[in-house]
């Protein structure tokens, strides 16, 4: 083994460490159910028998071929297990494959610092390990079929070998119990050894091995089925170039021979199982089918989550990077296709060559092929589903990124070597920073603090007789649907809490339509009120504003808070410091604006024109009804303060005799320009005013000082209309 890879392949291991601890046991993509399949065999039971109306610890895993469960239950046996249902305990406010809310990443509580202390979280980290073994030889595997596909490219083996021990997402499957580790495993070595048959011809030895890995690979997961078209195509041209027919009626005889030694048992126990010879109805059936008609059209809504869940979509498919990271790896994609077309047109007259890339860019297409047709049936768009054809992906793009420099007639081999040292060295940085910057942190609780936040606004309202809410901080601005309102919670705690309870987070409008809302434990989802110590939380959440958001076009917002039962739906009763029942508990947050809902103009009104104020304001009109006046405004800037507008009834002398002062619903600061709203007043007198004419004016008034938006007229204040008294 050459030393640039070598020391790759160390780097790889420390990084898939780093990858498995920053995951908290059970948390990564499936592997709650894949342990689950694991631990019950690893405790002598029996391969399971699926049924839909049955809720069992490895749900749709248990439909899955067992070779890799086997091999992980036979290194946990020896472990102590017991505490298994302690860590595995759901959160029931998990938030699986939604990758946009920010809390309850996690599936299962963790109300205690990990600890290999746990028998079952030690087992869980030795089925890891056994992972990264295998996600090494896959590294090895990649570099070695990487060489045989253009064997004088220097930069390429290296190169694919660095795409893909530094994808994130690969080192996040490899550090995690998932039987994708071995198909990948196998998928690669069968590349490799496919392309060697391609090069030397049939040997004995390599179509017995080529048959064992082909029918491992079947017996792992159905997608390793995939790889037989592709080799048996492989030996068809090595026949016909070579006229080896006996070479080739060898080949397919040890792959029919070790598919029925190896594999024969299995799709016959789904025969008389299921009555299907894959089992993929009944795991379909178990997971859950697809609600709606599969189109290309869902093909490409879905395809975003496709491409990004190919190099970085962790957790339960729910934790994201930051987002240049995509872009920069969908212009690599794209750069590496280029160049690969680049590179298949200049070697068109190298048939072998054609040949060895066309295998592989046929397998990546039988993938797609086959993770399309299983998307169909089930929720399951996901890039990672490809990894066992990544020795083919990661070669060809290497071959693709590196065509162009090696096309350089001036180009030294030193410096194309360094150049893909270079972008491996580049991916690898990236890849270690994720498990610190995006990872753990989604899983850390908050630690406690000493006391409570200078910028943080005192309330209290006490829940049962332990909890307390003590302050809490939001940003005061403009809200519109699919926004998210940040809110910090921060929780007294002054004794032990006997029992979980969930915290509710709601957005609501004024008039009580709630538009948004969190359900979850405490530190979303990372803490439990039973583990508790008593001390001073701060709990932060973003609470989603649905598109299509219900309740007004425009109104003020707060944030409903409390706590509840999830077992008995109880919801406590908050209570203030004199301990006098609170109807609610309610906290300021900004303003909601629906902009494709904004009301139309009132019926009825007279128009106005030329009544400016400040710059900010314009009337366009109103309506006089008896004693109401509605006004109906268009904003010409951007309110730097909630204005109230007065509405005054002025006899003769300019005296006041009625008025109607009244904010709008939506606070102006929170008004944008070109929008328009109304206001409404009713118009209050201080007697019965007598016959005669009265003039109403009107304007704008900061409540804070009382000064007023500029009118042009006397006292800043617009003469609207003339009232008539009899």
């Amino acid at each position: 083994m050459n030393r640039p890879l070598l020391l790759l392949l160390i780097v790889f291991v420390a990084l898939a460490l780093i990858y498995a601890w920053a995951t908290p046991p059970l948390e990564a993509s499936d592997e709650l159910w894949h342990f689950g399949l694991v631990d019950h065999l690893a405790s002598g039971g029996d391969l399971p028998t699926q049924d839909p109306e049955i809720t069992t610890p490895w749900e749709q895993e248990g439909s899955q071929p067992p070779l890799y469960y086997f091999i992980a239950a036979a290194l946990i046996r020896p472990i102590d297990r017991s505490d298994l249902d302690a860590i595995r305990q759901p959160n029931p406010h998990a938030k699986a494959g939604v990758p946009l809310d920010r809390d309850n990443k996690n599936l299962v509580l963790h109300d205690a610092p990990r600890s290999l202390e746990s028998g079952s979280a030690l087992a869980v980290y030795a089925a890891r390990l056994f992972s990264i073994a295998l996600g090494a030889v896959t590294v090895i595997a990649v570099y070695l079929s990487a060489r045989l596909l253009a064997p004088e490219r220097i930069a390429v083996p290296f190169l694919a070998a660095g795409l893909t021990a530094f994808n994130p997402m690969f080192l996040f499957i490899t550090a995690s119990v998932n039987n994708d580790n071995l198909v990948i495993a196998l998928g690669s070595l069968i590349t490799w050894q496919m392309l060697l048959m391609v090069r030397d011809g049939f040997r004995l030895r390599r179509s017995a091995l080529l048959a064992v890995l082909l029918a491992l690979a079947g017996l792992t997961k159905i997608s390793g089925l995939v790889f037989v078209p592709v080799v048996a195509l492989a030996g068809l041209e090595s026949a016909v170039r070579s006229r080896d027919w006996r070479g080739l009626l060898t080949l397919a005889a040890l792959m029919l021979g070790a598919w029925l030694l190896i594999d024969g048992w299995w799709y016959a126990r789904n025969l008389w199982l299921y009555g299907e010879l894959l089992g993929t109805e009944m795991m379909v059936a178990v997971a859950g089918p697809r609600l709606e008609p599969f189109t290309i059209s869902t093909l490409l809504a879905e395809f975003q989550g496709f491409r990004i869940s190919y190099w970085g979509l962790f957790g339960a498919v729910n934790v994201l990077t930051v987002e240049p990271f995509y872009i920069i790896m969908d212009f690599l994609t794209l750069a590496a296709a280029g160049g690969l077309a680049w590179s298949l047109w200049r070697g068109r007259q190298d048939r072998d060559f054609l040949f060895r890339a066309g295998l592989l860019i046929l397998l990546i297409i039988l993938g797609n092929v086959g993770v399309i047709q299983w998307t169909a049936q089930t929720y399951a768009s996901q890039g990672r589903l490809l990894f066992p054809f990544i020795a083919a992906i990661s070669s060809l793009m290497a071959l693709g990124l590196a065509a162009p420099l090696e096309a350089i007639p001036f180009a030294r081999l030193e410096v194309v070597r360094r150049a893909g040292i270079g972008a491996v060295a580049a991916l690898g940085a990236f890849a270690l920073i994720i498990p610190f910057a995006s990872i753990a942190p989604a899983y850390a609780p908050p630690p406690a603090l000493a006391a409570l936040p200078a910028d943080a606004h005192p309330v209290y309202a006490r829940f049962g007789d332990d909890i307390a809410l003590v302050g809490y901080r939001a940003e005061d601005r403009r809200y519109e649907p699919g926004d998210f309102v940040p809110v910090t919670l921060y929780w007294q705690v002054d004794g032990p809490v006997e029992r979980n309870l969930s915290l509710y987070v709601h957005a609501v409008t004024d008039d009580g339509t709630v538009i948004g809302k969190v359900d979850s434990y405490p530190g979303g989802g990372t803490q439990c009120t039973s583990a508790w110590e008593p001390g001073l939380y701060e709990d932060t959440y973003a609470v989603p504003i649905g598109e299509e958001a219900p309740g007004p076009a425009h109104s003020g917002l707060r944030i409903s808070v409390g706590w509840w039962d999830y077992s008995t739906r109880t919801v406590l009763t908050p209570v203030a410091e004199d301990s006098a029942p609170l109807e609610s508990v309610m906290l300021g947050a900004g303003g909601f604006v629906n902009p494709a809902a904004l009301a139309a103009a009132p019926d009825g009104l007279t128009p106005v024109s030329g009544a400016e104020f400040g710059g900010l304001m314009r009337l366009l009109g109103y309506r006089l009804e008896e004693d109401t006046l509605t006004l109906w405004w268009e904003a010409t800037g951007t309110p730097p303060l909630n204005y109230t507008v007065f509405a005054q009834v002025l006899d003769d002398g300019d005296a006041i005799v009625g008025q109607g002062d009244a904010p709008p619903a939506l606070p102006t600061g929170y008004w944008r320009p070109g929008e328009r709203y109304a206001t409404t007043h009713s118009l209050t007198y201080l007697q019965e005013p007598s016959s005669g004419s009265y003039r109403i004016v009107i304007g704008w008034y900061n409540p804070a000082d009382f000064s007023r938006l500029s009118t042009g007229q006397p006292d800043a204040a617009y003469t609207l209309t003339t009232l008539t008294r009899p």
